[in-house]
């Protein structure tokens, strides 16, 4: 395998995701931007292809850019550095429907479906969300594995400083569209707002402090990973990847919404829901 192989088989992190890449046929990251999803993925894809299987991708910003055209940014531009709320419906939308499409075309089981859930913010939280249509069961079987990579604190500061460097200094494409240091401070304030308002940690616990905590985090994930099997990854090492972590070294196809696609979600939203409830409707995304 390539030297990016930087999890280890014979550790407890890395036996459970060579177990996954063997036996699921969707395997999903869940988790805070700068929680180290992207390496986690990364280190997914190396593992299922040492198993044999053929990998297609899933992922946040790649499948949002695809929604963001010019004529789709006029009418609903970003705000303070953050997507349009009915950009991330429509998104969320189609990436639900994207799981089907991609089932039935991959009935294959050595095609397996390697994806990032952002969730807060309504960043894909329609795959976490119960709905009594087709792919439910998928999502919810057996068949689908939900890691949620919880870094300690001095690890999630040390990825916060690398993210910093890797932006200022791309490596990869990808790395230009991480979100900034501001985006991720606002999306945590968000996740701990959040988790108070569930009840999953005091009021007052919430409002004390500003910084990371790897408990709150851990807690809200679950809370809404709750309908899907769920596992947590509690993350003490700073894994030494070199590179970019978007380089991934090994085939893989990457799912996008089509141009018609698109136009027919954001016509569908449109006709079927005004901004306003669209608005609360991603506001709400933590209701599941």
């Amino acid at each position: 395998m390539p030297e990016a192989m930087v999890i280890q088989p014979d550790t407890e992190i890395g036996a459970a995701m060579t177990a996954a890449a063997e036996t699921r046929r969707l395997i999903f990251y869940a988790g805070l931007p700068g929680v180290g999803k992207s390496l986690f993925l990364q280190q997914q894809t190396l593992m299922a292809a040492r198993a044999g299987r053929v990998v297609h991708l899933l992922q946040w910003d790649i499948a949002r850019a695809a929604f963001e055209t010019e004529a789709i940014l006029a009418k609903y531009p970003e705000v303070g550095g953050f997507t349009h709320p009915i950009i991330r419906k429509a998104a969320g939308l189609w990436a639900r429907r994207a799981v089907r499409q991609w089932n039935q075309a991959f009935s294959d089981p050595g095609h397996l479906l390697i994806g990032e859930v952002p969730i807060v913010g309504n960043r894909f939280v329609e795959l976490l969300q119960q709905h009594d249509d087709p792919v439910e069961p998928l999502l919810g079987g057996e068949g689908a594995m939900f890691f949620v990579p919880v870094p300690s604190g001095e690890v999630r500061a040390k990825i916060e400083a690398k993210r910093q460097a890797s932006i200022a200094n791309p490596k990869h494409a990808n790395e230009s569209r991480d979100a900034p240091l501001n985006v991720l401070e606002q999306i945590w304030q968000d996740a701990r707002t959040t988790a108070a308002i569930l009840g999953l940690v005091p009021e007052a616990q919430a409002a004390a402090g500003t910084g990371y905590d790897p408990l709150t985090y851990e807690r809200l994930f679950a809370h809404m990973l709750q309908h899907r099997n769920c596992r947590i990854l509690h993350v003490d090492t700073l894994y030494p990847a070199s590179g970019s972590v978007y380089e991934l070294a090994v085939p893989t196809h990457e799912l996008a919404a089509p141009p018609a696609e698109i136009s027919a979600i954001m016509t569908e939203l449109e006709n079927s829901h005004s901004l306003a409830a669209l608005s609360q409707a991603v506001a709400d995304w933590h209701r599941v």
